[in-house]
């Protein structure tokens, strides 16, 4: 299931997702989970049946994930759609390092990720100039 949530309104999307919210543009919003590892999820606003709005969103995604290589946040990243857990469409990026807790394995498979309250801020103020 791909449900697309139209109330993109940071505390609907915080309660659905149950993580945190951090930017909202006019393609996607963008969540992370408070972790250690720097997990975003981007949620699209619309279907992405349209190639050519799928290849904006999935363009900006990895125009993010370059962003914050090039801040220094990790070398190594994933991008996957998976939705296994949960019904609304959301994208996941991932940064990784060898030395984290998680590694080599995927970080959904790892049922105690070490919690980070810090994460929200650190990515706020890392993608500030992006989406300034």
């Amino acid at each position: 299931m791909d449900i697309i949530i139209q109330d993109h309104s940071p505390e609907n999307l915080e309660k659905i997702y149950e993580n945190k919210f951090l930017y909202q543009t006019e393609i996607y919003s963008l969540m992370c989970e408070e972790t250690d590892i720097p997990w975003l999820q981007f949620i699209p606003n619309r279907e992405l049946s349209d190639t050519d709005y799928a290849a904006r969103v999935y363009g900006e995604i990895y125009r993010v994930a370059d962003h914050l290589k090039r801040k220094g946040l990790a070398e190594h990243f994933n991008v996957a759609k998976i939705g296994n857990k949960l019904p609304y469409y959301h994208i996941h990026l991932v940064f990784r390092k060898p030395n984290d807790k998680a590694w080599p394995e995927p970080i959904w498979c790892l049922e105690n990720l070490t919690p980070n309250k810090e994460m929200q801020q650190k990515l706020k103020t890392l993608l500030a100039d992006f989406y300034s």
